[in-house]
């Protein structure tokens, strides 16, 4: 009876292992489904957004020009293997911008690269240095996760001439051609709001600095006496 028994633990026991371990390798089983599946996802997700190429050939061919992004005056020029990246100065070509916040004699940035891997299954320039540089479906370039450069015809814009300025320090009272009523009293109140804070400032540090004077003139008067 005693020995029944004992197999009939025995035999419940190896029963739970069993269920046990069937649940841990469903588990495990659907963790791995799912982790593909997401991972499917993320892939065709990815990819379906860039554009492809049969080869390094048309894909060199088809990414040479100049990309921009026009209101910020950022400027990216792709020739052969070369990767030519130009931050320019709004004031060398923005007259209005001149005109109001003077013209900055400071040159553009420029920055330049090699293009070491034209990654045409992915859609991918792998440079020296930059970040990679991503094709998207519509042919524009993605640098960075945020930076978007748009594929354009036009060439960038001619820089101003400075001499050609009415106003080549800058004029704060300046009006934009397409600026409103509204935000030219909008910017007026924000200088005014601006230039007062500048003066409560200089004045609240020539205080401090004055009070720290006076403390550092009785330290020393204590310290004779």
């Amino acid at each position: 009876m005693d020995e029944s028994r004992r197999h009939a633990e025995a035999w419940a026991a190896e029963w739970r292992l069993r269920k046990r371990n069937r649940r841990i390798v469903i588990v495990v089983v659907a963790a791995l489904v799912l982790i593909a599946a997401i991972s499917a996802v993320g892939y065709i997700s990815t990819y379906i957004s860039r554009s492809t190429y049969a080869s390094a050939e048309e894909m060199k061919a088809a990414v040479q020009g100049r990309y921009a992004i026009e209101s910020s005056y950022t400027d990216l020029i792709i020739e052969g293997d070369e990767v030519t990246l130009t931050y320019l100065s709004y004031s060398h070509y923005n007259r209005d911008y001149a005109e109001r916040y003077g013209y900055d004699s400071e040159k553009d940035s420029v920055y330049t690269d090699h293009i070491v891997k034209w990654d045409y299954k992915h859609g991918v320039l792998k440079t020296e240095w930059m970040d990679d540089l991503i094709i998207d479906k519509d042919g524009n370039i993605h640098k960075g996760k945020y930076t978007v450069l748009y594929k354009t015809d036009r060439p960038r814009p001619e820089p101003i001439d400075p001499a050609t300025l009415e106003h080549p320090e800058g004029d704060p009272e300046y009006v934009f051609p397409y600026e409103t009523e509204e935000e030219v009293e909008e910017r007026a109140d924000s200088i005014e709001e601006a230039t007062e804070a500048a003066a409560a400032y200089a004045e609240s540090k020539g205080a401090a600095a004055e009070a720290a004077g006076e403390e550092a003139e009785a330290a020393t008067d204590s310290t004779s006496e």
